[in-house]
């Protein structure tokens, strides 16, 4: 059985499996549907797209213990979820790998059937309806010589693979796999010291024209959910985060998603990457 366990936007973890402390008996996690968007015609309707409304779990969490642990989890647990509430800061709940953005929105706790325990009925809001799976890719700098050209672009040879395949390569070029059936948002990081990021993935190009000094990092977020400011940026070594989504190249989607299947990452490799998948999913596995 996979690990369950809810974490606050604070950190704090609540093991939903745990035989003492809390427990979670029911919950409807694999439940989902589809709404949809139509158009009526004379004879049944043509379909224009598939929706998702936000999405509402029931669970049925078990505290257990003495009066006083008792007391204390709930408390506890209660703190938390409210603060994540008051500060609009979104706790998750996972299901082994998966995990679920939400906030707990009701709450009902009262006597259990047994004297030991205190039973809390709570709802889960998750407004983004998506379970995430997160796959991570490194790709390390060469350490090999690398020869630049007057173009600027730059040739290395033998390059080391990464990761655990054995695909005949170019220079520059890694492979990595995504196992999932839909185009999926992502998280990439290039680490300084780099007078531009231009990468290819899986054919696209994402080019940002600014320069990162090392010990600085840019990062850019294809997902919705993420505040404008948080798109595209640099973070300087005191944690400083400046905004450089005008410096973007306008003739390559800088957010595209990523398919699934077998890709390819090509640059430089001077500098390192660390690309996060956020594979989506309606229901945990």
């Amino acid at each position: 059985m996979p690990k369950v366990y809810f974490q606050s936007s604070n950190g704090t973890k609540f093991d939903l499996k745990a035989f003492t402390g809390c427990k979670l008996q029911e919950a409807n996690f694999h439940k989902y549907s589809w709404g949809r968007a139509s158009t009526q015609k004379q004879f049944g309707e043509v379909l224009d797209r598939f929706t998702k409304d936000a999405q509402l779990y029931s669970a049925k969490i078990i505290f257990r213990g003495s009066v006083e642990d008792r007391r204390e989890q709930v408390e506890k647990f209660h703190f938390e979820t409210e603060r994540d509430i008051t500060q609009m800061k979104f706790g998750r709940i996972y299901w082994g790998s998966d995990y679920i953005e939400c906030f707990v929105i009701d709450s009902d706790t009262h006597p259990g059937t047994s004297p030991y325990e205190t039973e809390n009925d709570v709802t889960f809001y998750c407004p983004y309806p998506f379970w995430i799976e997160e796959q991570v890719i490194d790709v390390r700098p060469s350490e090999e010589s690398i020869i630049s050209t007057d173009k600027g672009y730059r040739t290395e040879d033998n390059l080391g693979y990464p990761y655990p395949y054995s695909y005949a390569t170019a220079p520059n070029t890694s492979h990595f796999y995504i196992d999932h059936y839909a185009p999926s948002d992502f998280k990439l990081i290039a680490y300084g010291p780099f007078y531009e990021m231009y990468v290819n993935i899986a054919g696209n190009v994402y080019n940002v024209n600014y320069p990162v000094r090392a010990n600085q990092y840019l990062t850019i977020d294809s997902r919705q959910s993420t505040p404008a400011d948080k798109k595209c940026f640099v973070t300087s070594e005191s944690g400083i985060e400046t905004n450089v989504f005008d410096y973007r190249n306008p003739n390559y989607p800088l957010f595209k998603q990523i398919p699934g299947g077998s890709n390819l990452i090509s640059y430089i490799r001077d500098y390192g990457l660390e690309l996060t998948i956020f594979k989506e999913r309606s229901e945990p596995r």
